[in-house]
């Protein structure tokens, strides 16, 4: 996520490049951009936990769909379902 977190913080960054470690930013026309590192890790974090929650959210309304269809369904009907959703 750190270049997800680059582009969000930094939106004239075009190219981000890593060698050993080292990120470099660089903008459309190839101009070097400074970034900090401490608040793209940060950011990285963020958007790690949001796509996290935004996974958990799509698996509870799946959960909650599929018991909800399931109501009228015959236990091997349930069984396909759960695998095919």
């Amino acid at each position: 996520m750190i270049n997800e977190a680059i582009y969000e913080l930094y939106p004239s960054a075009k190219l981000i490049e890593k060698m050993d470690g080292v990120y470099s930013v660089y903008d459309g026309l190839r101009n070097p951009i400074a970034i900090d590192m401490a608040v793209v890790e940060q950011e990285s974090q963020v958007l790690e936990a949001e796509a996290i929650a935004k996974q958990e959210a799509k698996a509870q309304l799946r959960t909650s769909v599929i018991n909800k269809i399931s109501t009228t369904l015959t236990s091997e009907e349930k069984a396909w379902l759960e695998e095919n959703l």
